[in-house]
């Protein structure tokens, strides 16, 4: 419509400006122009309508073309992805079937070429009593010592006998044993010089871990002393073997039933 008004508005302005004066006497002349006018304008239209349609084809192909690049670099985006998150091939390790290790606990050693093990500090049980004292191991000392207090020597069947008291420590009770007098011996005091002192040996019955024994004890004060007893060398002798390292080792088992062995 709008070009057909146009066309109107050009034909006026043609006309007037002629300077031949032209007289439109006829419809049929007004239709004929009409008719011109409207082939001219479907012309147009259809000129129009055809460069907006290759127009429109123009532009859907290169959406066209430009969808397919993205496309293209969006598989090549992917092939990259998926090579880096791809993972590597982990290498088999072989995993050897060993046989599981025994579990060895070591023990204490309590006895060596069936010698008992005793530490520097032992409990002793002293027969016929059911006291158990603390001895101080000491394989400097040739006899054995024993706390004994109020020793009295005495005669009996024409033998030396000598009759004297133990003390549990603990309960402070006192036991009176009489003994025998195997024999005396002098001991080098440590305290004063040149001076010994005569002390009586009786044999007694002890305990120490499993081993029952009969032993000789020199009877001598020992209150002063930490340990009410001392276990010498001549206790020791073929029967025990010392670990100064360790204390309490030989765990104390009293039979009053079983015999004793020499």
């Amino acid at each position: 419509m709008i070009i057909k008004n146009l066309l109107y508005f050009i034909l006026v302005v043609f006309l007037s400006g002629c300077t031949q004066t032209y007289s439109i006497t006829s419809t049929k002349q007004l239709d004929a122009i009409d008719k011109r006018i409207n082939e001219i304008e479907q012309n147009i239209n259809q000129k129009l309508d055809t460069k907006e349609e290759e127009q429109i084809k123009a532009y859907e192909k290169l959406l066209e073309s430009s969808l397919l690049l993205q496309n293209e670099n969006i598989e090549s985006l992917k092939k990259e992805l998926t090579t880096l998150i791809k993972p590597e091939k982990l290498e088999e390790v072989k995993v050897e079937k060993t046989e599981p290790r025994p579990i060895i606990i070591q023990k204490k050693i309590t006895s060596l070429n069936k010698k008992l093990v005793v530490g520097s500090v032992e409990k002793v049980h002293i027969y016929p009593s059911n006291f158990v004292m603390e001895a101080r191991i000491d394989t400097g000392a040739e006899t054995s010592s024993i706390d004994a207090r109020d020793i009295v020597k005495f005669e009996r069947d024409g033998q030396k006998w000598v009759r004297f008291t133990i003390v549990d420590r603990n309960t402070n009770t006192p036991y009176i044993i009489e003994r025998k007098i195997a024999r005396a011996v002098k001991i080098l005091q440590s305290s004063l010089e040149n001076e010994h002192e005569k002390r009586v040996v009786v044999t007694l019955k002890i305990t120490i871990g499993d081993k029952k024994e009969l032993s000789e004890f020199t009877l001598t004060n020992r209150a002063h002393m930490q340990y009410p007893m001392l276990i010498g060398r001549n206790t020791l002798q073929d029967v025990m073997v010392v670990d100064v390292s360790e204390e309490y080792i030989a765990p104390l088992i009293i039979d009053k039933e079983q015999k004793l062995k020499k």
